[in-house]
């Protein structure tokens, strides 16, 4: 078990939209300090690009490397960091990396996991209950990785199934299912009208580039009407919640972040 650590990182990819920040990374990282009050607390960026655009509205946030060495120059020396990842992917390896290249100037640093490869099931059973159960069907859109793994969509599905949840289906930004694949098995089945959440912290951009490539398909194409949801997982506190718990089982038994790097 983790000795009690004296400072809490908390690292996200982020959006460069400020107020979609607050909602959905800031306003988890809040309530984690909260539950360690006393504790050093600071907020980290994995890229370059979100910092900058960050910055040019007047959000200073230091990257992972920069944050590391802060702590360390206060004296901190058992830094728990939370990351907000929802998945596996290259921004989580890259987090991983960073970490490691610290780990030997602290006496414990942590790192937690994606959501996906450690609260599965969690995550599942809270998408479940956040959307009822319907006769018309929801997809979940992923953001995936065209180059790698997304076995951790895979499995979520496969949860989901088994839940008796046929109703929602999850695609892929950049993998398999596709968007357009996904509409098209929902005409097949005889669909004719879907609903559309993002399976993100933040869709930022990509909201925007999906509910204009939409608009765009003709009927030819496919004859499937998609409403896209403005909701935001990582504003909803049930989801937020998936992370504090999560950060609370990472300190009574820290994983071996090899695990779950796929």
């Amino acid at each position: 078990m983790l000795k009690r650590p004296d400072a809490l990182l908390t690292v996200a990819f982020g959006t460069a939209e400020v107020q979609r920040f607050d909602r959905c990374f800031a306003a988890l990282h809040q309530t984690a300090v909260q539950r360690f009050a006393g504790l050093t607390c600071e907020m980290a960026l994995t890229s370059p690009r979100i910092q900058a655009k960050l910055a040019r509205q007047g959000m200073a946030l230091p990257l992972v490397e920069e944050a590391l060495a802060s702590l360390q120059a206060s004296g901190c020396r058992r830094v728990v960091v939370l990351s907000l990842f929802f998945a596996n992917g290259k921004e989580w390896e890259k987090l991983c990396a960073q970490i490691e290249s610290w780990r030997s100037r602290f006496d414990e640093l942590i790192l937690t996991p994606p959501l996906l490869t450690h609260s599965l099931t969690a995550c599942a059973q809270t998408l479940s209950e956040l959307f009822p159960v319907s006769e018309k069907p929801r997809i979940l859109l992923g953001h995936g990785q065209s180059q790698g793994c997304n076995d951790d969509y895979s499995a979520l599905q496969q949860v989901l199934d088994d839940l008796h949840r046929s109703d929602l289906r999850i695609a892929l930004l950049h993998g398999e299912p596709s968007l357009m694949q996904s509409m098209n098995a929902l005409r097949m089945e005889g669909c004719r009208s879907a609903s559309l959440n993002f399976l993100m912290l933040c869709a930022g951009h990509h909201a925007a580039e999906i509910s204009a490539s939409v608009q765009n398909l003709t009927t030819e194409e496919v004859s499937l009407s998609l409403d896209i949801s403005s909701m935001e997982l990582g504003a909803c506190p049930d989801f937020q919640q998936l992370f504090l718990t999560q950060l609370d089982q990472v300190l009574s038994s820290p994983p071996v972040i090899s695990d779950f790097i796929l």
